[in-house]
């Protein structure tokens, strides 16, 4: 004689307004997207500064990451158009097409590391925060793992431009 009784919820429950959830800004961000894009650029700009502080031309390796083996032309001549402007050497460009959302994963960002670690390279220039990850926290690792090995990452737009 087990039965299962559905019964409403009660009359003052269903009385209350329904708490609206957070409202994305016109960019279609979740709030704090904005706050945390500016931390993260201040974060980028102090490990810029402290690397390149005594040194005049930094050597950077562009990184470029595309999707679905597309053609890189288009992000490869902004990140070079931008190195040049502020006065960077630049190295030989890496292009990566793995589209993987972990940049560990990535073996053409593994060979950008493995250049730092040797020493010819001081840092990696790429159009925006996406060309390593539009997750804050997974980009966050990544400048943190830059420089860890020593390097920096230079930015043509800043991390609240993707």
């Amino acid at each position: 004689m087990n039965r299962l009784l559905v019964t409403a919820p009660p009359a003052h429950q269903r009385l209350l307004p329904r708490r609206p959830g957070p409202v994305p800004d016109e960019a279609g961000h979740a709030p704090g997207w904005a706050e945390g894009a500016r931390g993260l650029r201040a974060l980028r700009l102090n490990f810029l500064r402290t690397l390149t502080l005594g040194i005049d031309r930094p050597t950077v390796a562009p990184y470029v990451l595309v999707k679905d083996g597309r053609d890189p032309g288009d992000r490869l001549a902004a990140a070079l158009a931008h190195a040049h402007q502020a006065g960077f050497t630049v190295a030989d460009p890496l292009v990566d097409d793995a589209w993987q959302s972990d940049p560990a994963a990535r073996h053409t960002l593994a060979r950008g590391y493995a250049a730092l670690h040797r020493g010819e390279i001081h840092g990696l220039i790429a159009v925006s925060q996406v060309d390593i990850s539009s997750s804050h926290s997974v980009y966050e690792q990544e400048l943190h793992r830059l420089w860890a090995a020593g390097g920096f990452l230079h930015l043509a737009l800043d991390e609240t431009q993707l």
